[in-house]
């Protein structure tokens, strides 16, 4: 009997770290406002490859920090359609990679985040979080 509880024991502890471990690793692509320029490219031109000095590219591969950023996104609540600004105006693109296969696309903004496209409630713990393991608050300098 001793050892059946041994078992069971060993097995929920195996199930349930299994299943905290949420993600691989996060990739992060921002815009380096570190370049001195009087007016910077727009989002959608530095994303897609228009102006390759200005997009930093890095990744989150701690996994408490991996996470913790998922914790925080599972908490995050979709906006009212009537209270979402016109624009969005972002500035990083984090690319979540699941051990499972899929991928879920978080798009921080000026005006607020989409998560898989979908407008959500701002949260400054999750930014500041991504922005300081990204690397975005100590931008590289040319």
């Amino acid at each position: 009997m001793k050892y059946i509880k041994s078992f069971v024991c060993l097995l929920i502890f195996v199930l349930v770290s299994c299943h905290n471990k949420s993600t691989v690793k996060i990739d992060v692509k921002y815009q380096n406002y570190a370049i001195e320029t009087v007016a910077g490219p727009k989002w959608e031109e530095v994303i897609n490859g228009v102006h390759p000095d200005f997009l930093v590219k890095s990744s989150i591969t701690n996994e408490q920090v991996c996470d913790s950023i998922i914790f925080l996104i599972n908490k995050l609540k979709p906006m009212k359609k009537e209270t979402i600004p016109d624009e969005c105006k972002p500035y990083m693109q984090c690319l979540m990679h699941f051990e499972d296969g899929h991928s879920s696309v978080l798009l921080l903004g000026d005006y607020y985040n989409t998560l898989d496209g979908v407008a959500m409630m701002d949260n400054d713990i999750l930014v500041k979080m991504i922005r300081k393991y990204s690397g975005y608050n100590h931008p590289q300098m040319y």
